[in-house]
């Protein structure tokens, strides 16, 4: 019998699908043609494809799901969560300042590459709603309990100082309450499903590494 798991999988390939697509159409023109496009664009261009490739892999081969959250919130949240730095990129137009434009590259290359990385570890175990596969604490996921928000909100910050507006910060403060939001929703239900998760909790902080939660009294990390 199909089931929701089942179909948020096929929604899902299909939008990466298109997002990867549409992100490797202008990498066979840089390479095709002569570009006035700097080597920093076209390396960011390159991981962003990878990126979403990864993503598309990750969702086609994941792992079962062992516990699901309930009802519409989470699963809106999530959705608004991950697209929503796409909508304010089409509300808002590019700065015209060639050393912001620079920043904010390196910014979203930083984030993307270091978001490659912690895809990577995390595996089969990715879910873009919030879902128990398999619990892993090793790697970046033993130096916080969220690492690819983290390096999103890296690409996110690039994001909004290359279209920098009152809009787009609006948009991308927005984002980060909904990812935040969106990782508490998963810690419920990785509670919820894994016993040992309490204990790692207590021992690994959610968002900031150790070393600034040793500096920052009651940081709520934990």
């Amino acid at each position: 019998m199909l089931n929701e798991d089942f179909f948020g999988r096929v929604a899902i390939i299909f939008v990466m699908t298109v997002m990867a697509t549409s992100s490797a159409i202008p990498l066979l023109h840089y390479f095709r043609q002569d570009t006035s496009e700097s080597s920093l664009a076209i390396v960011t261009q390159l991981a962003s494809t990878v990126f979403l490739l990864l993503l598309l892999v990750m969702t086609i081969t994941r792992l079962p799901p062992k516990g699901t959250a309930r009802g519409i919130e989470p699963r809106v949240t999530s959705v608004a969560g991950t697209f929503m730095i796409l909508l304010a990129l089409n509300l808002t137009p590019e700065l015209q300042n060639e050393a912001v434009q620079v920043t904010a590259l390196c910014l979203v290359l930083i984030g993307t590459a270091s978001s490659i990385f912690c895809l990577y570890w995390l595996g089969r175990s990715f879910a873009l709603m919030a879902t128990a596969r398999r619990l892993v604490t090793t790697g970046p996921y033993a130096i916080v309990r969220h690492p690819l928000y983290i390096c999103e909100a890296i690409f996110v910050i690039g994001m909004i100082l290359s279209h920098l507006s009152l809009l787009m910060v609006a948009l991308g403060a927005f984002q980060f309450v909904l990812q935040y939001r969106r990782a508490r929703n998963e810690e419920a239900i990785l509670r919820k499903t894994f016993p040992e998760y309490d204990d790692y909790a207590r021992r690994v902080p959610m968002l900031l590494p150790q070393f600034f939660d040793k500096a920052i009294p009651n940081s709520g990390g934990q």
